[in-house]
């Protein structure tokens, strides 16, 4: 899609966004990216969306600004009926733009084509330069994009994240053809998709992913998590995110110190910001209900049955025979170890119960073609016999992808 580029148009009226959606949606392809603010504030907010598409020999750019206008008109374009929108690692597009009230779909991903084609280097900037020989900055990615007004330079960094990413996509897209490795590309992105829209795996509570909590003792763990509550309240307060009001590694060292007046909390503080200091006291505060609950309540340290010595064995050769079978197996179709396995399906297929073709089918993000070419030989490798000669094709469970 690298036709000439017209001036990118800064969409802040209905009337315009109107206009934008009615012209994009006779496209085939539309390139997509988007911004938000959520270094700078408690809840990120979706701040621009940025589109690109062919129009004749040109190519248009659209800036949406979604501070000024409602982007709900955009949920047609984006949404089943659309044209095949390109994102470049869409994850946070996905969750920012549902947040807003948009839902993508039809969606591809030119991070997964470059990631299964075995590049190194998968940033959008560095694609660009290796596979098109296009220079982009990317001197803005840390930017308040809630900032008004949006200068000339600022417009022109959130156009050049789309111009480019349609011709980009066609170029890695027919390597990925050339590869045989398309369909298992379309896997991975709807697998990547729903994860985007789960809920999170991760379980515990906040302040036990804290890096060093693990190694706290009942009492100082019982203030950790009491810090982290009120931090989260001060966070809001003030919306910021709670890594700007206090890091974590100052609330370690907090809650191993245990300060008890403002005097003890300055010696301790250690890049606790100056402002932190108007609500000191609700920290000292935080501090003592910690000591007084001397504990942490057992359920938020439950994390299910343990295995055995004799199964964590078990999967520990599990993972050593898979990996090692599809690094050959890598070697030998000459592509990435993720075509042949994606990471993610190699870690549920360790934990798996039964080493049955039936349940390797379930196996989230497995796709019809590895079930077909592998499933006979991923069982044999998960009850560590001599794979089959000759793979049996297995019987793939309707709606498998």
């Amino acid at each position: 899609m690298d036709n000439p580029a017209a001036a990118p148009a800064l969409v802040t009226n209905a009337a315009d966004l109107a206009r934008v959606v009615e012209a994009a949606s006779s496209a085939s392809l539309l390139a997509v990216d988007v911004e938000g603010n959520g270094l700078f504030v408690y809840r990120a907010r979706l701040c621009t969306v940025q589109l690109a598409w062919s129009e004749g020999t040109e190519t248009k750019v659209a800036i949406v600004d979604t501070l000024a206008i409602d982007p709900t008109p955009l949920a047609p374009l984006l949404g089943p009926s659309g044209p095949t929108k390109v994102l470049h690692d869409f994850t946070f597009d996905v969750k920012l733009l549902s947040d807003a009230g948009v839902a993508l779909s039809r969606l591809v991903d030119t991070s997964v084509l470059a990631r299964f084609l075995g590049r190194k280097a998968t940033g959008l900037a560095s694609l660009l330069a290796s596979d098109l020989g296009i220079a982009v900055t990317k001197d803005l990615q840390q930017h308040d994009w809630s900032r008004r007004p949006l200068e000339p330079a600022q417009i022109g960094y959130l156009a050049s994240d789309v111009l480019h990413l349609v011709a980009l996509y066609e170029k890695l897209l027919a390597d990925a053809r050339a590869a045989d490795i398309e369909e298992e590309v379309d896997v991975e992105s709807a697998f990547k998709l729903d994860a985007a829209l789960a809920p999170p795996r991760e379980k515990r509570p906040s302040y036990l992913r804290i890096k060093g909590a693990e190694a706290l003792d009942p009492a100082s763990l019982a203030v950790l998590r009491r810090l982290v509550e009120e931090r989260e309240r001060i966070a809001e307060e003030w919306d910021l995110p709670p890594f700007k009001v206090v890091g974590n590694e100052v609330l370690l060292v907090l809650a191993s110190t245990k300060p008890r007046s403002m005097h003890e909390l300055a010696r301790a503080r250690r890049g606790v910001s100056s402002r932190l200091f108007e609500v000191g006291p609700r920290l000292l505060s935080a501090i003592t209900s910690g000591l007084a609950d001397g504990s942490v309540p057992p359920s938020d340290l439950e994390r299910g049955p343990r295995l055995s010595r004799e199964m964590m064995a078990e999967r520990r050769a599990r993972e050593k025979r898979l990996s090692a079978w599809r690094r050959i197996e890598a070697e030998t179709r000459h592509v990435d170890e993720q075509v042949v396995l994606p990471g993610h399906c190699l870690a549920d297929l360790v934990g798996l119960e039964s080493p049955q073709v039936d349940a390797i089918a379930l196996v989230k993000g497995m796709g019809a073609k590895r079930l077909v070419r592998y499933a006979t030989t991923l069982s044999a490798l998960l009850r560590n016999d001599p794979p089959a000669v000759a793979p049996v094709t297995p019987v793939v469970p309707e709606g498998t992808p």
